[in-house]
Formats: C-alpha cells, structure tokens, sequence
C-alpha cells in the first residue's frame, strides 16, 4: 500500500509543480536516470541529440536564453565509466548548432553518479547525481553551475516509474545572486514490454527557482512520449517528441539518445 501511495505521488508532482516551477530545462541532457549504474569497469560512449522542430525567435523564450531555439541542434558527447559496482562517472562535452549558424561547442560537464543499496531492498530503489556545468556565454548566461539531485525508481511488475528531483546552484553568471538555488522534475511511467523495448511518457519541467517565481506562463513544462529499444549492434537507443505546455517552453523538440556498451541492465534514456 505504501509503495502504491508512492507511485501516485511520483506520478502527480510534475502536476502540482505546473504552478511552481520556472525557466529552463537542460536541453542537452533530455535523460531520466534510473536505479541502475553501469558497473565496476564498464565503459559507456553516448551520443544525446536534441533538435527544436517548433520553437522561439530570439528573446522569445524557450530552451535556449540566448540564441532562437527555432531549429537549434544540439549534441553531448557522454564518456561514463563504473569506478565501483554503486558509483558512475561521467564527462561531457556539448555542442550546439543554431539556426543557419555553425557547429559550436557550448561547454562541459563532470559528474557523479550512485545508487544506495541493492535493487528491492528499500521500498523505493535510491540513489544520487552530483554535477559540475561550465558553459560558454554565448549559450547560457550563467557559465557554472551545481547540480544535485536524487534519483528514485519503483518496478510494478512491468510497469516502472522513475522520478528525478534536480537542485541547481548557479555559481557564476546572471542568475547567480537571483536565486537561492533552482529546482525541477523530471519523471517516466513507462511499460517493459520484453528486456529490448520499454514504452514510456516523460515529465520535464525547470529548473525553477526558489526565489521571483515565473508566472506559469513563462514557464517551460514538456510531456514527451518516448520509446526504448535495442537497435543492431546491440546499441541501446532512446527517441522522443516532447510537447511544451506553457507559452515560455518551445512548442515540439525531439530527442534521440544513443548508447554503446556499459552494462546499466534493462533501463536507459
């Protein structure tokens, strides 16, 4: 009864956070993390795309504070490796192509990530994400960042629910004495129909922050159905076309991530 108490809250926080939350997601990073980390010495190139079929003019809004994000691309290079059998490591290194415009790099990221104890031993499956941004100022305004956030997963027989709650401190740039720190949800229910294909719906909404909330209408919030699956050469793949909900979120953006190698089991974005 709990873990189903559970479950609904998960499922219903992005609903109660509508009213909440404000300005920006990370584009270059549409991935919900689950319980599983890669294991000791399992080593993972990723590839995580993004484009912005139906966005913002400069100044409008959107996923992108300086640029249009109308026909944006964007692409991170991830290279994660399991230090221990719990705790992952991870660099990326992000590009971004906007509108009519060159290939640019857009910055770097470092990060941390584990989980608490094995699978099923708590009633909710735990664990951690801790993350270093720098980006260039042409891309983002605010060039360093902090990210903590926790990482939770439930199994109900074939169905899954993941929720991921990040807490953002912006180190350097515009919005660093605005805000306290920035928060935002980003959660999937989804079905495993076999261990190659999972279905799935995902809520991605902020970081937003504690302080001079947005009005809802300048907020960005996405629903995007997604689907996973195991393409030849054994790469596992993520698509998906998120909606924006709000005035301020770009209307439609796609996501294709693509992973090669690692061992992180039945889940993966």
């Amino acid at each position: 009864m709990k873990s189903s108490k559970f479950c609904l809250i998960l499922v219903a926080l992005p609903v109660v956070l509508f009213s909440s939350l404000a300005k920006a997601v990370d584009p270059f990073e549409f991935q919900i993390y689950g319980y599983a980390t890669q294991g000791k010495g399992n080593f993972s190139p990723q590839l995580l795309n993004s484009f912005v079929a139906y966005g913002r003019k400069e100044g409008e809004g959107g996923t992108s504070p300086t640029f249009a994000s109308q026909s944006m691309m964007r692409t991170a290079i991830e290279l994660e490796y399991g230090l221990t059998n719990k705790i992952d490591v991870a660099y990326y290194i992000n590009f971004a192509r906007p509108a009519g415009g060159d290939v640019q790099y857009a910055g770097s990221k470092l990060r941390f990530r584990g989980r608490i104890a094995e699978q099923g031993v708590l009633p909710v499956d735990l664990g951690w994400y801790f993350e270093v941004e720098q980006w260039t100022p042409k891309i983002n305004d605010d060039t360093l960042e902090l990210e903590f956030k926790p990482t939770l997963q439930k199994d109900f027989g074939p169905f899954i629910v993941i929720a991921n709650f990040p807490f953002e401190k912006v180190i350097r740039g515009e919005s660093a004495k605005e805000q306290l720190f920035e928060v935002g949800y980003l959660t999937e229910l989804s079905y495993q129909k076999n261990k190659r294909l999972r279905y799935g719906i995902q809520f991605i909404g902020g970081p937003g922050g504690v302080r001079n909330i947005d009005p809802l209408r300048e907020q960005q919030h996405y629903v995007m159905p997604v689907v996973h699956f195991v393409a030849p050469g054994e790469v596992r793949s993520t698509v998906g076309i998120g909606f924006g909900q709000t005035h301020g979120s770009d209307r439609i953006i796609l996501k294709a991530n693509f992973s090669f190698g690692g061992g992180r089991g039945y889940i993966w974005d």
